[in-house]
């Protein structure tokens, strides 16, 4: 499929699902980091009915981004209902890996020579360190992780991968950055997905089972991380603080006691 049919089919998909027409928008994000920079390649084949439109790219939270954007608008009386839709068109380089069109920041030349499963393979080792695991018991800790992404992948029509796989397959899988293996990365996918954005009182007007949004946090750093010779590849800094704020804003003390499911992003098992 095209980048415009990806958007086209997950935006009418959504429409459908809320029970709305392409005219109820009144405002919409477009998130993607490589499709291109402007909002255009979404209205166009979207065929948009002359509003505001804006594209956003954050990375890995491009998709979160373009979603905060909507919530946002729709939160401070901006809009009643917002689209938030995402897509990026990533087979076309070849099954090579991220496409790199340009550089990530001023200090992208530190990143030349590193791919995303170098980097998270020194995460892999740094947490074995940390935590005293032999390469046997760490492997085997990343291996179980691999089979329940990929058994969550058979519940899921829309799954790149829909099929199991079993602890021995991902240990003994070929090595691609030390200690990840095959399983232990994602592959390279062509998708898009949209969601619709309106008020809590609004909400059931288009479905009797809305999802209500408690919390949208997003954290930056200054990237001290793996650039620092010190750290330790054990512990995200961002990721922390962004989830502490989640939680309080949520009203949220025991995440582990009040929260039933988790969909964590993660290029890798680790």
């Amino acid at each position: 499929k095209s980048l415009d049919d990806m958007i086209i089919e997950a935006a009418y998909e959504a429409y459908e699902d809320a029970g709305i027409e392409p005219d109820d928008i009144q405002a919409a994000w477009f998130g993607t980091t490589f499709a291109g920079e402007t909002a255009q390649i979404m209205a166009a084949p979207l065929k948009l009915p002359y509003i505001p439109v804006t594209r956003v790219e954050n990375a890995c939270a491009t998709g979160s981004e373009a979603l905060r954007g909507a919530c946002y608008a729709v939160a401070a009386g901006v809009c009643d209902v917002a689209l938030a839709l995402g897509a990026e068109k990533l087979k076309d380089t070849g099954f090579m890996g991220l496409p790199q069109t340009r550089p990530i920041a001023t200090w992208s030349y530190r990143l030349t020579t590193q791919t995303p499963p170098a980097v998270f393979a020194m995460m892999a080792t740094g947490y074995f360190a940390k935590y005293g695991l032999s390469y046997a018991e760490g492997k085997k800790l990343l291996a179980k992780i691999a089979v329940k992404n990929h058994h969550n992948g058979t519940l899921n029509p829309k799954a790149h991968f829909q099929r199991e796989v079993t602890i021995e397959q991902v240990i003994n899988a070929p090595m691609v950055a030390y200690p990840l293996g095959l399983y232990d990365c994602c592959g390279v996918s062509d998708g898009a997905a949209a969601a619709i954005v309106t008020r809590a009182d609004m909400a059931k007007n288009f479905r009797a089972d809305p999802i209500y949004i408690k919390s949208l946090q997003i954290c930056q750093g200054p990237r001290e991380g793996f650039m620092n010779p010190t750290y330790d590849f054990a512990h995200v800094e961002e990721t922390y603080r962004g989830g502490a704020a989640a939680y309080a804003e949520a009203g949220i003390r025991n995440p582990r006691e009040e929260i039933s499911t988790a969909e964590v992003h993660m290029l890798h098992t680790t």
